[in-house]
């Protein structure tokens, strides 16, 4: 089954199937999601969840703390959606390499 995907802060809406996490389904669009680990070892996936349900695979502690797991702070490549979902991506690192794309 496919859900909506709301990226709050790239206002934009995305299919992103239950089977595949996040990071994989929003892949294809490169202007939102740079080039990353997919395996939770780089941080860059960084999400905050604002609605939805999900499940959630094992987070890695160098970037997501347990507080910020109970905050719905999680690594997008560890999360497969359950319903309709709105999200932002909040790493530090990602943001920049998306303006260092755009200034290119």
């Amino acid at each position: 089954m496919k859900y909506d995907v709301f990226i709050k802060d790239k206002v934009k809406t995305h299919q992103c199937s239950e089977e595949k996490n996040l990071m994989d389904s929003l892949y294809v669009f490169k202007d939102l999601v740079p080039n990353a680990c997919h395996n939770g070892a780089c941080g860059l996936c960084k999400i905050k969840v604002h609605n939805g349900s999900y499940l959630k695979s094992k987070m890695n502690r160098k970037h997501i703390s347990q507080e910020e797991e109970n905050d719905n702070i999680l690594l997008a490549c560890k999360v497969f959606p359950k319903c309709d979902m709105e999200i932002e991506f909040i790493s530090k690192k990602h943001n920049s390499i998306l303006n260092l794309r755009r200034e290119q």
